[in-house]
């Protein structure tokens, strides 16, 4: 059974407020995640460690050497595209598609979904690879 001791649930609450940007006490942590009360004095088993180790993937502290980025070319059915994923939390796939001789970022598929945050990550990824946004839909 998968265990974590209640360190590492809090270094894991620490890491996740500072990629969020945001405190975040060991209440609304354990509320947001679905974890048992006590988890930061006693730890967590089973489903509960299992999905803070999954989310722990990303954040501060937890990365190792883990590249922020990934930009492979594939090839599909309909011919050769790129595909932009970042590894660090917010963690997101997106297709990158090109028009008028502009690279644009489309099809994003969070992994970890940044709500407010979601657009200023976005042009984080366009910054870097000099990509564009898609124009709002009307």
């Amino acid at each position: 059974m998968t265990q974590l001791t209640a360190e590492s649930v809090k270094r894991i609450r620490e890491a996740y407020s500072k990629a969020t940007g945001v405190p975040v006490s060991p209440e609304h942590f354990a509320a947001a995640f679905d974890l048992p009360a006590g988890a930061e004095s006693d730890g967590v088993s089973g489903a509960a460690a299992l999905a803070l180790r999954y989310l722990s993937q990303g954040l501060p502290g937890f990365r190792g050497k883990l590249n922020e980025w990934s930009f492979p070319g594939m090839v599909g059915h309909h011919g050769p595209h790129q595909v932009l994923c970042r590894f660090w939390w917010p963690r997101f796939n997106a297709e990158i598609r090109f028009s008028h001789a502009t690279s644009i970022i489309s099809h994003v598929h969070w992994i970890d979904d940044p709500g407010e945050r979601r657009t200023a990550i976005l042009v984080q990824a366009c910054q870097v690879f000099r990509l564009a946004l898609p124009e709002p839909e009307a």
